[in-house]
């Protein structure tokens, strides 16, 4: 499987459950909907400098759309090694792209 990697913005970010339970206390981490995918992948891109909303879509339980990129969040541990997500980017869409423009 290859890996998807945007070149115009470094969207690698994770989250722990704790930091879910704290700064987005209406999400239950361990039972994600479809929206609270979305809300948690534009909170952490929002932390980050340089970070242009052009355009985002639900897709699943595990999947969002974000700039014409799929992100899943997959669990995982943080850099201190509590359980949480880490953002994963797996696919991109030409179509999304070109109705961004």
């Amino acid at each position: 499987m290859s890996v998807v990697v945007p070149e115009d913005f470094d969207y690698s970010a994770s989250i722990s459950f704790l930091e879910i339970r704290d700064q987005l206390p209406l999400i239950d981490p361990e039972s994600l909907s479809r929206q609270d995918v979305l809300e948690i992948l534009l909170h952490l891109f929002q932390q980050k400098p340089g970070f242009v909303d052009r355009g985002h879509d639900v897709n699943n339980a595990q999947t969002a759309w974000v700039n014409a990129y799929l992100f899943r969040l997959s669990p995982g541990r943080d850099e201190q090694g509590m359980e949480g997500f880490v953002v994963e980017c797996i696919g991109s869409s030409v179509d999304r792209m070109a109705a961004l423009l």
